[in-house]
């Protein structure tokens, strides 16, 4: 018996949860999966909603936890949001059948729209964004994209960067969510004058022996911590651990850490199919 809501029970909870203009509610899906949902809008970042990773790749890809939903589950969904090309957020198993819906809009970086029209996508599903850019979207949210380094900036012949991360502004709530990426000065810059609320950012980190398989890795749990102190952050979520154990991190160290140097700090550790709901008075 699973102890999170799944399935029906939580795409039943999801459509019945009102919210006033200054609650904002989240429910963690797993690895960077994301679905949010401000007033009766709703945006989902990076979904990665079956074993197509493990599909592909095989052993050690296999999930520790099932996702909490199906895609087919999210076709009500205004906005899917992902980050970058990587299986495990910009998946094409999740997305084609999200695709169905004629409803949702998928906001991808322009340097992977290509991709996405090669899987069946059409140009009124698609909207392509660009580092530095600025979106708005219906219901008066705001989504504002800045560049990644998924360990170092990638971009494509256009210059167009391959990795973002996004603050979107849902009526004065702004969240981050920082799709893949290390830590680097021009980061913290970029975000110090957005005054961002929910501080979304990996902890998996990074090293040698991970290097050596070709996983490409993320801040850690310091890095993560110490970018939500400086950018002044009200609430900091983890995420991308907990899915891949191969490519894992132990939450209790983030949480020893902020004890230990900030323990001031707010922050909230899901577990999956959770529902959260934060509030800005």
């Amino acid at each position: 018996m699973s102890v999170y809501k799944q399935g029906a029970e939580l795409e039943q909870q999801i459509r019945q949860t009102a919210l006033p203009e200054q609650g904002l509610a989240l429910w963690a899906l797993g690895q960077e999966g994301f679905l949010v949902k401000w007033k009766q809008l709703t945006v989902l970042f990076d979904p990665y909603l079956t074993d197509s990773v493990q599909e592909q790749s095989g052993s050690p890809w296999s999930r520790a936890f099932r996702p909490p939903l199906d895609p087919l589950q999210c076709l009500d969904v205004d906005y899917v949001v992902c980050s970058h090309h990587h299986g495990d957020h910009m998946d094409k198993q999740t997305l084609q059948l999200i695709g169905k819906s004629a409803k949702t809009r998928f906001i991808i970086p322009k340097a992977h729209l290509s991709l996405m029209k090669q899987w069946g996508f059409k140009d009124e599903q698609l909207i392509g964004i660009s580092h530095g850019q600025t979106l708005e979207l219906k219901g008066g949210i705001s989504l504002s994209a800045f560049a990644a380094k998924h360990e170092q900036f990638e971009q494509d012949e256009a210059g167009e960067h391959k990795f973002l991360g996004f603050v979107a502004d849902f009526g004065g709530i702004r969240l981050y969510h920082a799709g893949d990426t290390v830590g680097f000065p021009e980061l913290v810059t970029w975000l110090q004058s957005r005054q961002i609320d929910i501080a979304m950012l990996p902890i998996n980190g990074r090293d040698f022996a991970r290097n050596e398989q070709g996983i490409v890795g993320n801040t850690n749990y310091r890095e993560a911590i110490e970018i939500a102190v400086q950018i002044n952050a009200d609430l900091l979520i983890p995420m991308h651990y907990g899915l891949f154990p191969h490519n894992d991190e132990n939450p209790a160290y983030f949480v020893d850490y902020l004890y230990r140097h900030y323990p001031a700090r707010k922050f909230h550790m899901f577990a999956p199919g959770e529902q959260f709901v934060y509030f800005k008075f």
